[in-house]
């Protein structure tokens, strides 16, 4: 005789469409890493909900902590279904633990909210798990078959293939342990069809599991061989611990004779069950059946044909040692959990090895406390409430069938022409408001888009104006200055003056027509909203673009630091154009320093990604990057004018920061990225 408890598959409340290429504790950390770069409140939440659900499977006490977590995230959102959905898994995990109260009171929170907001189809999970909790951890039968008809009438109306599969392998289940195979295998195959159609192999594993475990208590070796087998494979391709530690569980079953491939079987899950959860239902059962196949060696090996060695002793003393500290061990855990279905259960093998070890006493102790806790389980009365609870089902739901007729024939002839007409007339007004709020809305929409146009058209001329009446009058009125000089009085320049004069004329020039190129470049992000075009762009590859802009400039002047070559995902015109006013506005602030040294390099820093222009210019005022004051310097201060402005603008444009640093006999401007490339994995 051997003790089966079927493995509850829990209920996702509402998982990511998205699916993972990666499997197991491998995907379980890569979603953790991802946890930090999330802001939406509500992708958040998801996530939080797709780390429990695959810790479930893996460590029971971690995915509790991320339940608790989410939880606290979604009370912080204020939204009343993801609330319910962490207080479900919380409910899910003190389920797994064995701590029955707990388990319930978090159900009956997420119960009650459910309701509240109108969701159904979490309400007939939470049946489910509910059922669960009372199967598993307390082996009241009748309470779990209230929960699990409650959760199937649910799951019908609602016509959902995945709770109906749920649910009716949940009924199946309980009609095993009851010993009505039957009706469990009647129960059992309807899911595992649904599931099949359904395409989801970790469901289908679970109920090939469940039916492997009834057709090997209603006789049918092979069956149950087969299903066990075929749970194994599907189970060890998607690495459900879980789900192998159970399985491996039900293999043992079918062994047979071979006690040596029994008990390999029985270690092999407990070492799994460990693992994962030793105070799950199926984890106790597998320790004391543990214990039993060491008392089977005992009683049956008796021409030593079992291959013995670590695990088995050749010693009958030893042997039975072993089977009382797993049998002890299950009955400890039962209790402590409150599975009395199973502490009865292996209080009776426990006295059979008291038994063979001679200590009557106890063992005729313990063989009365067996028959008392089985007398309570398998009772007459825990049957009738069963079949109770499947007829109140039915007949609730013909009940609901005649209601609905007789109200729908009672209604109809009243209701008909009273219909028509308000209908009708319904329809006309329908038409004509929705009509006149299309118009308003439509007007508005219109006004409201104008208004914010023309503003936005204000705004932009006023300041680009201001910046333009400083920014461009400076070198043309040094540019006539030079010229009117050079005609009126080209006698009073020697050939060394005219050379100096002709060189300040040609850099005049060149400093207008860096001004214009990036007024124009600055209107346009203004005036016609510029949308940057994310790509790749190697840092290299703009050192180098800075250096063919800057060829005039002194050999030693302008340095480069082409060690490290990073990708930023950015606009590349955008940051070209930063750059170059950054090194522009860095060079005038060095002027002709006989140790003038302007010096860019790239680097990572924090997870982020940084560009940095450092010289040796004096130092700049680090408000000038503030709004108020920003627009004051660039009226006013020619090294930090419409070359600064357009920096700004551009950089929170591509998403960058601008940070001004000071150093000592000068400045450090910093420009600070993500870290992302164009393919990003969520």
């Amino acid at each position: 005789m051997r003790k089966v408890i079927s493995l509850f598959l829990l209920l996702s409340c509402f998982n990511s469409s998205v699916k993972a290429q990666k499997e197991g504790r491998a995907l379980v950390d890569s979603l953790v890493l991802s946890l930090p770069a999330v802001s939406n409140d509500t992708l958040k939440a998801r996530l939080y909900n797709r780390i429990f659900n695959e810790l479930t499977v893996l460590d029971v006490a971690e995915a509790q902590k991320y339940a608790r977590l989410g939880l606290v995230h979604a009370r912080q959102m204020k939204w009343p279904k993801g609330i319910a959905v962490f207080q479900n898994n919380l409910g899910q995990s003190f389920s797994h633990a064995g701590q029955y109260d707990s388990a319930m009171y978090y159900y009956e929170l997420a119960q009650a909210t459910y309701v509240r907001i109108g969701d159904w189809y979490n309400k007939a999970g939470t049946f489910n798990n509910m059922g669960a909790a009372a199967q598993n951890i307390r082996g009241d039968y009748a309470t779990a078959a209230q929960f699990y008809f409650k959760g199937l009438q649910e799951a019908e109306a609602l016509q959902d293939s995945t709770l109906l599969s749920l649910t009716l392998g949940n009924v199946s289940n309980i009609y095993s342990l009851q010993k009505n195979y039957p009706k469990a295998l009647e129960f059992g195959r309807k899911a595992l069809k649904i599931r099949e159609r359904a395409g989801t192999p970790d469901e289908v594993a679970t109920s090939l599991e469940s039916l492997g475990k009834t057709h090997y208590a209603s006789g049918d070796t092979t069956a149950a061989r087969d299903c066990f087998q075929k749970a194994l494979v599907i189970y060890e391709g998607l690495g459900n611990m879980m789900g192998l530690a159970a399985t491996w569980s039900g293999l043992s079953l079918v062994y047979g004779p071979d006690l040596r491939r029994v008990l390999e079987a029985r270690i092999k899950s407990k070492s799994l069950w460990d693992a994962v959860n030793p105070l799950h239902a199926e984890a106790i059962t597998n320790t004391g059946n543990l214990g039993l196949a060491y008392l089977d060696i005992v009683r049956y090996d008796t021409l030593h044909r079992v291959k013995y060695g670590d695990v088995i002793p050749d010693n009958k003393v030893l042997l039975l040692q072993k089977a009382a500290e797993h049998l002890k061990t299950a009955i400890q855990l039962a209790g402590q959990t409150g599975d009395m279905d199973s502490k009865s259960f292996f209080t009776g093998a426990l006295a059979e090895v008291q038994e063979y070890t001679g200590d009557y006493k106890q063992a005729f102790y313990n063989y009365r406390l067996f028959k008392d806790m089985q007398d309570s389980v398998y009772s007459q009365d825990t049957k009738n409430k069963i079949a109770e609870a499947e007829s109140q089902r039915v007949l609730d739901q013909k009940n609901a069938e005649l209601k609905i007729n007789q109200l729908a024939l009672s209604n109809q002839r009243k209701t008909m022409w009273g219909l028509a007409v308000g209908i009708l007339l319904l329809g006309v007004i329908g038409v004509l408001l929705y009509r006149q709020s299309k118009e308003r809305k439509r007007s508005n929409e219109l006004l409201v888009e104008l208004n914010r146009e023309l503003d936005n058209a204000n705004r932009a001329k006023s300041r680009f104006f201001a910046i333009l009446s400083h920014d461009l009058r400076a070198p043309v009125a040094r540019l006539i200055s030079f010229l009117h000089l050079r005609r009126n009085e080209p006698a009073l320049l020697t050939a060394e003056q005219a050379a100096a004069h002709e060189k300040q004329i040609t850099t005049a020039a060149e400093g207008l027509l860096e001004n214009m190129e990036t007024v124009l470049l600055w209107s346009k992000s203004q005036l016609e909203q510029l949308q940057p075009q994310f790509t790749d762009v190697s840092t290299a590859e703009l050192f180098k673009y800075l250096q063919a802009q800057f060829l005039y400039v002194q050999e030693g002047v302008l340095g480069f630091d082409m060690a490290k070559d990073l990708t930023l995902y950015t606009d590349e015109n955008c940051v070209r154009t930063i750059v170059y006013n950054l090194t522009s506005n860095s060079l005038k602030a060095v002027g002709s320093k006989p140790n003038a040294r302007v010096y860019w390099e790239a680097g990572e820093r924090d997870g982020q990604f940084f560009l940095s222009v450092t010289d040796n210019g004096g130092g700049m005022d680090p408000n000038l990057l503030l709004d108020d004051q920003y627009r004051v310097a660039a009226a006013g201060d020619v090294r930090s004018g419409l070359g600064l402005l357009i920096v700004k603008d551009l950089a929170k444009a591509i998403g960058c920061t601008v940070m001004l640093k000071p150093v000592e006999g000068g400045s450090r401007m910093e420009l600070v990225f993500r870290k992302v490339t164009s393919i990003t994995l969520i």
